[in-house]
């Protein structure tokens, strides 16, 4: 019984991976956020970069030129998110051998990190959005694609091009769209194992989450849309580890998600408020 339980069993490069594995192919924030700070996480509480450069001014040329200082800055990224994940099992050799099973603890403990990550970022940024936002008090299949349509121009107002777009919506808003007509496909993810939602039908990348904040018994949705350089996030899965409990001949799993983000052009991030309205005809 000993052997079978030993934390000796566990090998925490091969379960780290695996957990990665489902955070990259499954995390909204990933797809749709800016992810290159300067430099790499190292422990909770640090700090970390994100390169800016100011824009120059464009002037009428009157025959002389006058340069100017172009200021770079550094916008600071605080990493100050921890979500963690701990739990029993009774054999770790078997948890170990189904390492890779879609039903394995480790792809459920991504999952579970995963959902609480998004519905952060998904949530924390809603009220830093500075693009000029879109509203329906009765959304249906009738009026859903003008409401994405308004949603893209508020953010091309602010010179996004489509192909640099992305919106995040929650299932119902999906279902609306599809009785419109849009197509949906599975999402094959960064590593091919993906089972998210998306769309591009509507000429920008549409992603479909329940991590949307969302009020009321008759859904009320907070979507989301903006550009790829809007949100600043970075993460990193700290190392896992397994010890044999004291009050148990069980081991116990453990590990922590640590994270930041922070919005970083306010003016190419823009809210869809929805409120579900029943199908008077399909």
């Amino acid at each position: 019984m000993a052997a079978n339980v030993s934390a000796d069993s566990f090998i925490p490069q091969i379960w780290d991976a695996s957990v990665l594995r489902t955070l990259e192919d499954n995390l909204v924030a990933k797809k749709i956020c800016n992810l290159k700070p300067t430099q790499q996480i190292k422990a909770a509480g640090d700090t970390i970069y994100f390169n800016g450069l100011a824009d120059p001014t464009v002037d009428n040329y009157t025959g002389s030129l006058t340069y100017e200082n172009l200021v770079s800055g550094q916008i600071a990224l605080l990493i100050d998110k921890q979500k963690s994940y701990a739990f029993k099992v009774g054999d770790i050799e078997q948890a170990m051998a189904n390492v890779d099973l879609k039903g394995s603890q480790a792809a459920r403990a991504a999952y579970m990190l995963k959902d609480a990550c998004d519905a952060d970022v998904l949530q924390g940024v809603i009220t830093q959005a500075a693009a000029t936002p879109v509203s329906d008090d009765s959304c249906d299949s009738a009026t859903i694609i003008g409401d994405m349509a308004e949603a893209a121009r508020s953010l091309m107002e602010q010179n996004v091009s489509q192909d640099n777009m992305w919106m995040v919506i929650p299932p119902w808003v999906m279902l609306k769209l599809k009785l419109a007509g849009v197509a949906f496909s599975i999402n094959e993810g960064i590593n091919g194992k993906g089972g998210m939602q998306w769309t591009k039908d509507l000429g920008f990348d549409v992603y479909v989450t329940n991590n949307v904040y969302n009020s009321a018994t008759t859904p009320v949705s907070v979507c989301l849309a903006g550009s790829y350089q809007a949100i600043g996030f970075a993460e990193k899965l700290m190392k896992s580890r397994a010890m044999e409990l004291e009050d148990s001949f069980d081991v116990g799993l453990s590990g922590l998600l640590v994270y930041g983000y922070k919005v970083i052009k306010p003016k190419e991030l823009c809210t869809i408020t929805l409120t579900y309205a029943a199908e008077t005809a399909i």
